[in-house]
């Protein structure tokens, strides 16, 4: 008997990826074309072939004889895997590390890690320094997050904060109308962020899950959750 494979193909795999990065950009789906211009593929045909694989493993769903009728697979059965976008480094000791909108890295994690949660909402964060350490937070490990719209927060989440477009991770309290950010470590050298009404700074999301990743070079695809 044959196996099939559910995983995408070196190609489907990069016929996703623009998906993914297109749908992040301009939250719609791309033209064939246009999948066809970014990857230098020799005909259309052959990203409809891709096309139609994704779609059979279940990575997508189109609507057809519509120009931009490809979109995301969001309800996903417990077992089976997604792609979530890996963001820049976020730094848990200080706000050192630019956090980039934009993402070359996606990581495949089992669909019953989001909780419930809309995978268009999530996305996967590289914690930087042990100012989280004792939240279960290490230097190294990756964070699930998600994006919170309304700002909904409630006092001792993780959230992932984006101050002068710079990165941290801490734990969120409130006291009168300051927000304070945190520090959850081992190391009593690190000191809490408080941010006032004239503070640039955004509070991008909530951590739901830690992704404690094995002493390895190849971890973009072989997560190891604790």
């Amino acid at each position: 008997m044959s196996h099939v494979s559910h995983k995408p193909t070196k190609l489907q795999q990069k016929v996703l990826d623009v998906i993914m990065r297109y749908h992040e950009k301009h939250n719609a789906a791309p033209t064939i074309y246009e999948i066809q211009k970014k990857l230098a593929l020799i005909s259309s045909r052959s990203v409809t072939q891709h096309l139609e694989a994704l779609e059979k493993k279940g990575f997508i769903h189109r609507t057809r004889y519509k120009n931009r009728g490809i979109m995301l697979t969001s309800t996903l059965k417990d077992g089976e895997m997604v792609l979530l976008p890996v963001f820049a480094s976020a730094g848990c000791g200080s706000p050192a590390v630019i956090a980039e909108r934009a993402f070359d890295e996606f990581m495949e994690v089992a669909s019953n890690l989001l909780k419930g949660k809309k995978k268009e909402d999530l996305f996967v964060m590289k914690a930087i320094g042990n100012s989280m350490n004792e939240a279960g937070i290490r230097d190294g490990d990756y964070v699930l997050v998600e994006r919170i719209v309304d700002q909904d927060f409630e006092m001792g989440d993780s959230v992932v904060a984006i101050i002068d477009d710079h990165a941290v991770i801490k734990r969120y309290t409130r006291a009168d109308d300051l927000i304070i950010l945190q520090p959850v470590s081992s190391d009593r050298a690190h000191r809490a962020i408080i941010l006032g009404g004239d503070a640039t700074y955004k509070i991008f999301g909530k951590v739901i899950r830690t992704i404690h990743m094995p002493k390895t070079r190849d971890i973009q695809y072989a997560p190891v959750v604790s």
